[in-house]
């Protein structure tokens, strides 16, 4: 028997196809979104006016079932179809909660 074939012996066998998959989709946690006073819209608002192409930022969106943060350069923002692109991600803007990055900050 050649070597290569000798080593598809040893692998595991999957009587129950499917049930890594099922287990780790119960082990899920959805969250449900968090609802934006007046003032923090306003302010997120504020915010992604104040975005351009190239910087540098650190947004936490809801994704549907649990909240991502993602960290990196703002690719594309377009305000008509509303989302924000950092690196290849298309992110909603509907769907950030907040954003932090060099200049966002109120002024004092």
């Amino acid at each position: 028997m050649p070597n290569k074939n000798r080593a598809a012996i040893f692998q595991s066998f999957d009587s129950l196809k499917g049930l890594k998959e099922l287990l780790a989709q119960q082990e899920k946690i959805i969250v449900k979104p968090k609802i934006l006073d007046e003032d923090a819209r306003d302010e997120l608002d504020r915010q992604i006016h104040l975005i351009q192409p190239g910087m540098i930022v650190c947004i936490t969106y809801y994704d549907g079932q649990h909240y991502i943060q993602k960290e990196g350069m703002v690719s594309k923002l377009d305000l008509n179809e509303k989302y924000m692109q950092i690196v290849k991600q298309k992110i909603p803007l509907i769907a950030i909660i907040e954003i932090e990055g060099a200049g966002l900050e109120r002024p004092l």
